[in-house]
């Protein structure tokens, strides 16, 4: 099914011809980062794309009043320090969002990974942390291991499954980013690492990371993930942690 597309401008809409040529990766992002917006839209669904910090607010006025007449779910995909992606079934759900991110709209992020802990029994878990919580056989593929080093007071990786989170973004190789233990991101992911290890109780957590995707374009990726004591002659010497990206339940923006 054919979808109609439009670049917002300054509050003033307009429709890109059927026949016209796409226009490539860099032209769309300079547009972006002049304060257009891009609107997709056809029966399977409508898409709103803009760059938050840009002068776009005016075109977003005009959409949100014309998204009652478009045909849901709604995507919102925006960019904020990375690139946001949000789905709404009904339009005033998508208007409301809109309006919200459009009056914090001057927010930067110094931060680049949230962390929220959640209740082990939280139904907002994915089945996939579920069921590593409720099984005696751990999903080994799905796994990374991580040691913790006491004479650098880091947890280094020793293992990235094939099938895990980080391994499925960047790869099993050592020198990849799955494998690195320093910088922001890790230090940021290792604190829920470092109670795991003084309880020796499982922790359970939302995650929202703004990572470099294979596009080289930095992306937020909200995940859940379940952290597990790695224990050898009754001693904690690492977790081990299962990471599936899901919807989380809080916003930054």
């Amino acid at each position: 099914m054919k979808a109609t597309r439009f670049w917002v401008a300054n509050g003033i809409m307009r429709r890109v011809d059927e026949g016209a040529a796409p226009l490539t990766a860099q032209e769309e992002r300079k547009s972006l980062e002049a304060g257009e917006v891009r609107l997709t839209t056809g029966e399977i669904g409508t898409e709103v794309k803009w760059h938050v910090q840009t002068p776009c607010v005016a075109s977003l006025f005009v959409i949100i009043d014309w998204l009652r007449g478009a045909h849901g779910p709604y995507v919102l995909r925006f960019f904020a320090s990375g690139w946001f992606e949000e789905f709404y079934t009904t339009a005033s759900e998508a208007a409301v969002r809109i309006d919200a991110i459009i009056s914090r709209g001057d927010r930067h992020f110094p931060v680049r990974t949230f962390v929220q802990k959640v209740e082990t029994r939280e139904k907002s878990l994915s089945s996939l942390i579920q069921h590593c919580l409720t099984t005696t056989h751990l999903p080994e593929d799905y796994l990374v291991d991580c040691t913790f080093e006491h004479n650098t007071e880091r947890f280094v990786v020793d293992r990235v499954g094939p099938r895990s989170l980080m391994g499925r973004l960047y790869g099993q190789s050592d020198n990849s980013f799955a494998h690195q233990s320093t910088g922001s991101f890790s230090e940021a992911v290792s604190e829920g690492y470092r109670e795991v290890l003084t309880t020796g109780r499982p922790r359970t957590d939302h995650v929202l990371a703004a990572l470099r995707l294979s596009n080289n374009q930095v992306h937020w990726v909200p995940y859940h993930r379940l952290i597990l004591p790695q224990i050898k002659d009754g001693r904690t010497y690492g977790v081990k942690v299962v990471a599936d990206a899901a919807k989380i339940n809080f916003k930054v923006i």
